[in-house]
């Protein structure tokens, strides 16, 4: 019997992020197949134009940067015994009440984490109580906790004393629409891109720091919204940047132009899961410029499909952005090798490896205590 996914997360689209997308992206696999599949989410971003059948989105209000949805843990309750949760972890609240069905209803569910985000904000202190004693429960009750990457793994496997049988290493996969074949050149002033929310997970002051001196050699767009949107721009007018457009928010064939009129992808970040923004830009044939962390150098090989550069090293971020476009032949080998390194991700491939996932979940025995 095919299960049905109900799909749990804090955000979903118009909300501007990657796991929002990836969310939306997992939904549309299964609905084109004629898979049941719902999604619960949040209504703080008000409903997009268009909204799927299978979105439910439940009164909310914020608290502290986080989603509470009163109605999530009844609606959870309500779904039929054989379905599955795919619960997106990012926020407090989400997974309490998946795991609450999971008491009550053995509801079996597969526990997805993104980004495993450290303590910021006043209430971010409490997240060292919230972690090891509350997530970690509801990873360990999991069917199956989804990372993207092998360091991932055994950091979320070390970090929460999880079965690692019970981890599955499956990777971001990028829409059909990203995928271009058109051969790129270096526009006369080469123009960097910059797309994601406008947070400090995002480190947009390395990338503003290191334009000082420079910003006049490119056209630089930065694609997003956020807490710091206005905290950005004061520090890129403080230090008399040219050139620098903040467009806000962009989806659909509105986003997929500024990749396309783009050179270099820039992601400037201090933390990451496996950005699916650097995916999409391979995908357009962007080289890419980011910061040496986990999830960045799961997805860049170095002087391959671009450069990796030391976390707040604004000298090296800003002698790499000149390198990139310094060399139209190289750069033209590394868009190639862009594309052809995007190849791997793909939501056909992904999509299948979730469904398996589902299948094993909705066969489920209740596992011993751990």
């Amino acid at each position: 019997m095919t299960v049905r996914v109900i799909h749990v997360s804090s955000h979903y689209p118009p909300f501007l992020g990657g796991l929002e997308k990836v969310v939306q992206s997992l939904a549309r696999y299964r609905s084109e197949r004629e898979l049941p599949v719902d999604v619960f989410t949040s209504e703080l971003k008000g409903h997009a134009h268009g909204d799927a059948g299978f979105v439910k989105r439940l009164k909310s209000f914020n608290i502290a940067h986080t989603a509470i949805m009163p109605s999530l843990p009844r609606k959870l309750l309500q779904v039929e015994r054989d379905s599955v949760v795919h619960l997106h972890v990012a926020q407090a609240y989400a997974p309490e009440a998946v795991l609450l069905a999971r008491l009550v209803k053995r509801l079996p569910y597969i526990a997805h984490v993104h980004i495993d985000v450290g303590p910021s904000g006043p209430a971010g202190a409490l997240l060292h109580i919230y972690k090891p004693f509350v997530l970690g429960r509801v990873l360990r009750r999991a069917e199956t906790v989804v990372v993207f990457t092998e360091e991932q793994r055994q950091t979320i496997q070390s970090k929460y004393r999880i079965d690692p049988q019970r981890i599955a290493v499956i990777p971001n996969g990028v829409e059909r629409s990203f995928y271009s074949d058109t051969p790129r050149s270096l526009h006369a002033r080469p123009r960097l891109l910059f797309v994601g929310r406008l947070a400090i997970q995002k480190n947009i002051p390395f990338l503003l720091h290191a334009l000082d001196g420079i910003s006049d050699r490119f056209d630089t767009t930065l694609v997003g919204d956020g807490e710091l949107a206005a905290e950005s721009k004061e520090l890129a007018r403080r230090l008399g940047l040219q050139n620098i457009t903040f467009f806000g928010r962009a989806d659909g064939t509105t986003l997929l132009d500024l990749y396309r009129d783009a050179d270099v992808f820039v992601l400037p970040s201090e933390r990451e899961g496996m950005p699916l923004v650097l995916l999409e830009a391979m995908a357009m044939g962007l080289p890419i410029v980011a910061s040496d962390i986990p999830g960045n150098r799961d997805v860049v090989i170095e002087g391959e499909n671009g450069r990796l550069v030391p976390l707040n090293d604004v000298a090296a971020l800003r002698s790499t952005l000149l390198r990139m476009v310094a060399d139209p032949a190289e750069y033209a080998r590394m868009s190639r090798s862009a594309r052809s390194l995007a190849q791997r991700f793909s939501w056909d491939v992904v999509g299948e490896e979730f469904e398996t996932l589902y299948a094993r979940a909705g066969r489920y025995k209740e596992p011993a205590q751990r």
